[in-house]
This record gives structure tokens, sequence and C-alpha cells, in this order.
């Protein structure tokens, strides 16, 4: 099957970076604002309890580098491209997520993106910068399970996720990629992650990518402009948008 096939019938797709000098990048930004060489032990070397204040401080150093934006696309170009056209918006931060063993307080329930206001026509591209499995990944269902899930989603209101949870946990899995490989998934995707009980540290980013052209609510946050900017944009498009006449509004 063709990984656009795949991609249709499962909504997501696991597949090799497309720039490794990119990603070492990422990851030697990672790696210095943390202040080790093995990101999959830094558990060793921060507590628990200063685990937020590392990952903002690290945050802030990704989202710092000059035209990061270009960067993170580059691990998937090809990819993205195919998938949602030549005119792009990117969300305005990249985003950073550690999970170390044992630690309770860096746990993200079942849930979709879409349900939490994202548009249904993005796409998440996710990246580990260290080997993971298991518990130390993230679970993910794939579309099938997922709509299925969704259209039970009104009796799960009094009992909740985590209810929905561990009724379904069975019908998805645990993503398995070693550094070097990327996820692009669909925000329709049910997802989270559990408690880590494996021996090492999970750190991994993400960020998001949709058409400039695509719909979106008329208010709130997650919209061009606060949410995503441009990120790039087609000969095509460039000059339509700066065609002016009393018949054409923008």
């Amino acid at each position: 099957m063709r990984w656009r096939e795949r991609f249709l019938e499962d909504g997501y797709l696991v597949f090799d970076c497309e720039d490794m000098r990119a990603l070492d990048k990422l990851r030697h930004r990672c790696e210095n604002s943390l202040g080790t060489n093995d990101l999959s032990s830094l558990h060793k070397s921060v507590h628990i309890n200063e685990v937020n204040e590392k990952r903002l401080q690290t945050f802030n150093a990704l989202n710092s580098i000059e035209d990061w934006e270009r960067l993170y696309k580059s691990l998937a170009s090809s990819y993205i491209d195919r998938l949602i056209g030549p005119d792009i918006a990117i969300q305005s931060k990249m985003n950073l997520s550690i999970q170390m063993p044992h630690d309770e307080t860096s746990l993200l329930q079942l849930h979709t993106d879409a349900l939490s206001g994202q548009s249904i026509f993005e796409l998440v591209l996710w990246v580990p910068l260290t080997d993971c499995e298991g518990s130390n990944s993230m679970y993910l269902f794939d579309k099938k399970n997922s709509d299925y899930m969704l259209a039970q989603l009104s009796s799960y209101e009094r009992k909740g996720m985590l209810a929905m949870y561990r009724d379904y946990e069975d019908k998805g899995h645990f993503i398995k990629m070693t550094y070097g490989q990327c996820l692009l998934f669909t925000p329709t995707l049910f997802h989270g992650n559990d408690t880590n009980l494996t021996d090492w540290t999970r750190v991994s980013i993400n960020c998001r990518f949709k058409n400039l052209f695509s719909p979106e609510a008329n208010t709130g946050e997650r919209r061009l402009g606060s949410f995503y900017r441009v990120l790039q944009m087609s000969e095509l498009t460039r000059l339509g948008l700066g065609y002016r006449d009393e018949m054409v509004m923008f």
C-alpha cells in the first residue's frame, strides 16, 4: 500500500526524517539547554520537580533558533507539501514534551486535537528526540477506532476520558519509533500518553501545519495571524493577493 493510501486509511504515518542535519541541530539545541548529551538519561541529572522549569527553558531555546519554522518543516517537507499543498501556515511556536520515568505531572490524557479546538484540516508533525516505545511513547488510535470512539463520546460525558481510555486501550497502541523517524497524524485521532514505566526519558517536539485557505473559525485564538502564521506561499497566490479591482475583495 502506498503511503498516501495508508495515511488516508489509518490517519497517521511513520517515516524516516528527510533532513537529519536539521533534526540533529534541534536535538543539540535541546541537549545544550538541558545540560546533557544523553536526553534519554535526563532523569539522572534533572529532578522531576525541576522538569517544568527545564522544559520552558528549552522551549524558549528551540523557538529562538533563526528560521526554525523552515528547519522543522524540512524534517518532513515532501509529505507536508503533498498533503497540504504549496500554501502553508505553521503553528507560531514549536512544542516540547519531556516525559521522565514515573513522572505523574507530565500526563496527557486521551483526547483529539480537533475536540480541543484545533483545525480538522491541519497536520501534526511529532518527532521524538530519543528512541521511544511502550509507556515511554505516545499512544495512538487509528482512524477507524477514533471514529468509533468519537461516536461513543456522549456516553462518557460523566464517566470521563480516563474511563474511555481504559475501555478502549486495547484498540490503540504505543508508537514505537527510533531517533530519526517522524510521525504525521490528523488531529481527529485519539491519542495521549500514560505514566512512563520504563527506565529512560522521552523527549519529543511537535508542531502543526495547515493550508492557508483551509476553513477556520471567525473568532477565537486558533486562527491565522495568532495561533498560525504564514510559512510559504505559491507564486499564484502571491499574484492573486496582489491583484486589486472593485469586484475582488480580501
